[in-house]
């Protein structure tokens, strides 16, 4: 079934009376389970597709269904709804907070969701446990390493067990070998039966994804079947 269907989906920003057109008549669908890729060069419209999906912007023009259902009709509640329960995000820049604990920033999605302490703890234990992250849970974020930063961001987005995890750009300030790692992780997710999709322009980066969908000038380029991906290796 598929998770995302877009048809001819735009996105228009107006500043004054200059139009920019950053998605123009994008039509994709995505099924769960897919670990989807969006490449291309700066402007090409693959941060605001992805923003798109994870309903932190919204499309000015063509048709969204989410899980079947139209995203245009829902209202702000259900549409913050939708971005507590089913989706996670994962950031280039990791955005955690650097005075709280691996744990309190993992339980953070947890916040307004109506659970008891001990069940936030639980879930969050378990999302931590399954980054590899168990020896650092009392740490605070700025006593991390890059790489321990981002598999902390990985675990807040796996805490609330959401239907699709996004992932901007998310080696982009690590070294290779720990970006090797995160990728690594990720892909077993996505064997775990994640839905994942990440934006990224590294060549390296899109190899672990079962499809590729390249942008250009904001429209759809190409959108290819990755039947050799890499395979995680990640070992806790």
């Amino acid at each position: 079934m598929n998770l995302f269907s877009l048809k001819e989906v735009s996105r228009d920003y107006l500043n004054g009376e200059v139009v920019t057109s950053a998605l123009r008549g994008v039509s994709v669908e995505v099924k769960k389970g897919e670990f989807l890729a969006i490449m291309g060069p700066s402007g090409s419209g693959k941060s605001t597709l992805m923003h798109i999906l994870g309903f932190l912007d919204s499309h000015t023009g063509g048709t969204y269904l989410f899980d079947g259902r139209d995203v245009a009709g829902m209202t702000d509640d259900e549409l913050a709804k939708l971005r507590q329960d089913q989706v996670g995000f994962v950031f280039q820049a990791f955005n955690l907070l650097s005075k709280s604990t691996v744990a309190q920033n993992v339980m953070l999605p947890l916040v307004y969701g109506g659970l008891t302490v001990k069940e936030r703890h639980t879930r969050a234990d378990n999302a931590i446990s399954a980054v590899g992250m168990e020896h650092r849970r009392n740490h605070y974020s700025n006593q991390l390493s890059g790489g321990e930063k981002q598999r902390v961001a990985i675990a807040r987005a796996l805490v609330n067990n959401p239907s699709v995890i996004f992932a901007d750009e998310p080696t982009g300030n690590l070294d290779t070998k720990t970006g090797t790692q995160i990728l690594d992780l990720l892909a077993e997710l996505h064997d775990e039966g994640h839905t994942i999709v990440m934006v990224t322009h590294e060549e390296e980066a899109a190899e672990y994804a079962s499809r590729i969908l390249k942008l250009r000038d904001g429209k759809m380029e190409s959108d290819t079947q990755n039947v050799n991906r890499r395979r995680g290796g990640y070992k806790k």
